[in-house]
């Protein structure tokens, strides 16, 4: 067993006996509070959830037949993971005629919950109390009720038919980025997962997103919790981080992982959007070129609101509105970590690049057949 393997099942066993010592189920463990707290920072598909394939039926919410005609899903940003959709979540929040979920970026409910029923998933946007805005043109004053799950490009077909089937004019947006930049980021995230003890594959689940909720909320709870660190030393803890770090990995490690359904599936941009190209006409669906995002970020958010339906003066009222910080600063709860800044390796880029080109390939001969002038790298 390798000494990072060693430290890490020692940091479980610690985890679990610390556990099972409380009394009682309302009492969790101190390393349980700091596991369960660093999982609230994120929410990822869980390869072992039963609801992740099989499909949700609503036929009593199909846009023909509903009877709750006052809640309309206006848009949905289905992905890329890794590609500034925290970014995009922050700044739609300050924008009036948009309704996003209360409590969470990524609601999951066409993959996860969808078993909870309709009736909760409009609840999370707050519907009916959130009153529209007294200035906007935009749908008629109703507010423009929307979420951002970047797993959703990879839902099955039979799941976007009832999308379409509940919500027949929605908007979609995709933002593409670098495929190479896009896997390396998400699988630097999935080993840094690693140290709260998932296995490769797994991801954090929880409420509290970056970027999103109430930040002092947020702090609160960290701050109340500070003192309780995980029954781990400080130097296990240090050494758990290093041995956990990309540089800490062997190529074939990332591209074991690369071509793993989890990463290649999400890589293969031009197969899932084709599969909501089949049930959305192609002016219902956004594609945003990341670098955009980095290089015109005004233009490119001005861009996606208006695709939304917020009417063209209050989309630019709004845009103009926002200070220099707000557009460009980096959302991501990640981004401070050492690890984060650490780069490809010219001989695993290289590989990565073999390994990807066709699904880039195949991407922008999508893009082109679209009508979109530019391209993704193809290596």
């Amino acid at each position: 067993m390798s000494e990072f393997a060693s430290l890490l099942a020692s940091f479980k066993q610690n985890a679990a006996a610390a556990s099972s010592n409380q009394p009682s189920s309302r009492s969790p463990s101190s390393t349980q509070v700091v596991i369960n707290q660093q999982n609230q920072t994120r929410k990822r598909p869980h390869p072992n959830n039963t609801n992740v394939h099989s499909s949700p039926s609503f036929p009593s919410f199909h846009s023909h037949t509903r009877k709750n005609k006052g809640f309309q899903l206006s848009f949905l940003v289905i992905g890329a993971q890794k590609a500034g959709t925290s970014w995009l979540h922050t700044l739609l929040q300050k924008c009036n005629p948009i309704a996003l979920p209360r409590e969470q970026k990524e609601v999951h409910f066409w993959d996860w919950h969808y078993r909870k029923g309709f009736d909760w998933y409009i609840r999370q946007f707050d519907f009916p109390q959130k009153a529209p805005s007294p200035s906007s043109g935009s749908n008629n004053n109703n507010p423009l009720y929307g979420e951002i799950t970047p797993c959703y490009i990879v839902l099955p077909p039979s799941t976007i038919a009832e999308i379409h089937k509940c919500f027949p004019t929605l908007r979609i947006i995709f933002v593409a980025r670098d495929l190479v930049d896009r896997a390396w980021s998400a699988m630097k995230m999935e080993l840094r997962d690693q140290t709260m003890g998932l296995n490769a594959g797994e991801f954090a689940q929880g409420s509290a997103l970056a970027g999103g909720g109430n930040g002092k909320q947020e702090s609160s709870k960290r701050a109340r919790t500070s003192d309780k660190a995980p029954s781990i030393s400080v130097a296990q803890q240090r050494r758990l981080q290093q041995q956990s770090s990309p540089s800490s990995q062997p190529d074939s490690y990332y591209l074991d992982r690369l071509r793993s359904e989890t990463h290649s599936s999400r890589s293969d941009y031009a197969t899932h959007l084709g599969n909501w190209f089949t049930h959305y006409p192609c002016e219902n669906i956004l594609i945003v070129d990341y670098r955009d995002i980095e290089n015109n970020p005004r233009d490119v958010l001005l861009k996606i609101v208006m695709h939304i339906g917020v009417e063209e003066k209050e989309a630019k009222a709004y845009v103009e509105k926002l200070t220099d910080e707000d557009v460009t600063q980096r959302v991501n709860a990640a981004t401070n970590t050492t690890s984060d800044n650490v780069g490809i390796r010219p001989s695993l880029r290289k590989q990565m690049e073999d390994l990807l080109r066709p699904h880039a390939a195949k991407f922008n001969l999508l893009l082109k057949e679209q009508g979109y002038s530019w391209k993704l790298n193809e290596y």
